[in-house]
């Protein structure tokens, strides 16, 4: 059995040939894998408006604390942790976030994004069901 077996190894083809069969003298060919994804120069975040805070999630899903938000509606006021960048005057939630989201998009905080601290608070409801805008920032090359 073992002869057998033997002989039939023996009539494969060895492992440098091609699959297809082709001659020892043509190069094997292995695809190429490049990496397909482009590293892009857009970020996006998310700000959330909760009570008393303003919080951020990056792109690696990290809870970060913005700053605080102060007064109650329609009289609402905010204080940015970065470049120390205020607001004021905003009837309600969703108008004071994309303030926040107009001021990172033009540019007015950037890299300071970077160091914000860690939000180590308990998060409660997810926050995806309260107030909270999108917002996406050029990185400078």
């Amino acid at each position: 059995m073992a002869k057998f077996a033997n002989a039939c190894v023996k009539l494969l083809p060895p492992a440098s040939q091609s699959p297809r069969g082709g001659g020892g003298d043509e190069p094997r060919r292995t695809p190429q894998r490049e990496h397909a994804a482009i590293s892009s120069p857009w970020r996006i975040y998310r700000i959330y408006a909760r009570p008393g805070h303003l919080l951020m999630r990056n792109e690696q899903g990290r809870i970060l604390d913005l700053g605080v938000m102060k007064g109650a509606e329609p009289d609402l006021a905010y204080r940015l942790f970065a470049r120390d960048l205020q607001g004021k005057g905003f009837a309600t939630r969703t108008l004071l976030l994309d303030d926040i989201a107009r001021r990172i998009e033009a540019g007015e905080i950037s890299k300071e994004l970077l160091d914000l601290p860690d939000w180590d608070q308990p998060l409660g409801a997810d926050l995806d069901r309260g107030t909270h805008t999108d917002v996406s920032m050029k990185l400078g090359r």
